[in-house]
């Protein structure tokens, strides 16, 4: 069986960590695409075009700024997980991502991928010292960051001293933005029984030329 997976370098390290992932083509795209969700919705469009020729695609895409609603494969199935981003797969589901929320709504997530390949907002305040100078960039961080008071480290499974390096930049960002910084336990089982393609009411099965829906309910089960 030729299996194709799509997915987005915020999960990148914790895909290719999977044992299954090894059976497979995997294409990641940029990170950045994440703040454009047409952008993503079309590039994604068209990698599921061009992988015609396999008997399944899978998409480690959540809801995703509904990027991923109204995708179609034409002649081969899809599989995808019903959650709501990356940080739900990274934390094993939307009902543990809306219990941390509950408790503290100032929350901004940080995980593996985030860290290598996104664009974090203490990088994202040099660039606008950059181009607007400092008073300008202090007002635009704070314009986009300014309601956050905690930075939660979603630990997954790496390299002792690259978890150290991780946590130090964990420390230098909130250190910048003066929040407090505590880490949760990743669970990457939702993720890795999207990628093994095991039947449960939070991973979407779509039939060839049917358009992805994604709601609270899984409209596709069976």
């Amino acid at each position: 069986m030729r299996i194709k997976l799509l997915g987005c370098c915020s999960t990148r390290n914790e895909v290719l960590g999977l044992e299954f992932a090894t059976r497979m083509d995997c294409e990641f795209l940029d990170f950045s695409l994440h703040a454009f969700p047409e952008k993503l919705h079309q590039e994604l469009q068209r990698r599921i075009d061009a992988g015609q020729d396999y008997d399944l695609i899978i998409l480690t895409y959540g809801r995703c700024s509904h990027a991923t609603v109204g995708l179609v494969s034409a002649a081969v199935p899809m599989v995808l997980p019903n959650a709501h981003d990356c940080i739900s797969l990274l934390l094993g589901s939307d009902r543990r991502r809306q219990t941390l929320s509950e408790r503290n709504p100032a929350i901004y997530y940080f995980s593996q991928g985030w860290l290598d390949y996104g664009r974090d907002p203490y990088a994202e305040y040099l660039e606008y010292v950059d181009t607007y100078g400092e008073a300008d960039a202090q007002y635009l961080i704070e314009t986009l960051y300014g309601r956050y008071e905690q930075a939660v480290f979603i630990r997954t499974p790496c390299e002792e001293d690259k978890l150290e390096q991780y946590r130090q930049k964990v420390a230098k960002i909130a250190g910048f933005f003066n929040w407090t910084i505590s880490e949760e336990a990743g669970d990457l089982a939702l993720l890795a029984a999207v990628v093994t393609g095991k039947r449960l009411p939070e991973i979407v099965r779509v039939p060839p030329g049917t358009p992805i829906v994604l709601e609270e309910e899984n409209e596709y089960a069976d």
